[in-house]
């Protein structure tokens, strides 16, 4: 969630519990937060070299990293 979006909800539930009883305000309910994972696992990235070797990379490598790891493979031939 953003930043902003808990500041437009903080903002929201202060202007609804300054209206009062006596308004005629949308009741919220109170809020409750779960954390999610996620239930898909994703399997790595496989890289073959010519010569056969296997580089397994998650998919979540971040591009310097990756950048990193062709230019080492690279060198090496």
């Amino acid at each position: 969630m953003s930043v902003s979006a808990l500041r437009w909800w903080s903002w929201k539930l202060g202007s609804t519990r300054r209206q009062g009883k006596s308004a005629k305000a949308t009741l919220v309910s109170p809020l409750t937060f779960v954390e999610m994972t996620s239930a898909v696992r994703r399997e790595p990235i496989e890289i073959v070299l010519a010569t056969g070797t296997r580089v397994l990379v998650p998919v979540d490598v971040e591009q310097p990293v990756l950048e990193r790891l062709f230019d080492a493979i690279e060198r090496r031939r």
